[in-house]
């Protein structure tokens, strides 16, 4: 006949599914953990669908907006500046179907600005967990630079088919004061 655990005086034994239970909840919280460490924890483009973008035969993704690329990768670089006037300077952006860019982004202003590449939904999901943060929080997306006043930064991007996207500022009250412009993807 087989023994019954014993508990220490007083307490009664746990029971196997309990233990069980615990087991598979552990499990299942590492796995969550090794996902989000490999995906980097982040989400934007391509991120939200199995496998992110696929490719067309040009090598551009397929998903209309595009993904980040290498810099090395970047035959043109465009300069890019963001104004507490509420603008960014140029006004609009033409690129290639495929191409890959280096924008090189400098906050001549004396506010944080945003730099946000992306359709109109990537936009309104950027806005929306934008309106959700508190002030001066940000968080890390492949699409996106933050600016502090005075900072550059640089975002290489691989921009996918023909179309018309956004460079935007969600910064509170900066994208509803004007603060983007079209980029033509031909």
């Amino acid at each position: 006949m087989a023994e019954t655990p014993q508990a220490p005086a007083g307490r009664p034994a746990t029971p196997r599914w309990v233990k069980g239970l615990g087991v598979a909840l552990v499990t299942t919280a590492l796995v969550v953990v090794i996902v989000m460490i490999v995906s980097g924890g982040q989400h934007g483009p391509g991120m939200h669908t199995g496998g992110g973008p696929s490719e067309a035969p040009n090598g551009a993704p397929s998903d209309g907006v595009g993904g980040p690329a290498s810099s090395a990768e970047a035959p043109r670089t465009i300069a890019v500046t963001t104004r507490d006037s509420m603008d960014f300077e140029p006004a609009s952006i033409h690129v290639s179907a495929g191409e890959v860019v280096t924008f090189v982004v400098t906050n001549a202003g004396q506010a944080t600005h945003e730099f946000t590449l992306g359709d109109a939904a990537m936009q309104r999901d950027h806005a929306d967990a934008m309106a959700h943060m508190p002030p001066g929080v940000h968080h890390a997306l492949p699409n996106s630079l933050s600016l502090a006043p005075g900072e550059t930064k640089q975002l290489t991007w691989r921009f996918g088919a023909a179309g018309t996207f956004e460079y935007a500022c969600h910064e509170p009250g900066h994208y509803d004061a004007g603060m983007r412009g079209p980029i033509t993807v031909s």
